[in-house]
């Protein structure tokens, strides 16, 4: 799955505040803030009975492209 340009620019504005950091969530909830609606449905969402998260493909690919630019492995904790 391509990622869009406007996903890509966003992360790569937003990479510089969040050193010293590993977790997803904090650059997903960052994400999400940042960019349109019609975008944001990309995403995955929490299950609806456990409340947990889990990945979906769009998003480990996002993380394999942070990795590629950060060296910074991000982990869902």
């Amino acid at each position: 799955m391509e990622i869009p340009d406007r996903i890509m620019e966003e992360m790569k504005d937003l990479i510089p505040g969040l050193e010293g950091t590993d977790d997803w969530m904090i650059l997903k909830k960052l994400l999400l803030r940042s960019i349109p609606s019609n975008l944001r449905t990309l995403f995955s969402t929490r299950h609806p009975k456990t409340k947990k998260q889990s990945l979906n493909d769009f998003e480990l690919r996002l993380i394999d492209e942070y990795k590629s630019m950060t060296g910074v492995l991000l982990v869902l904790k």
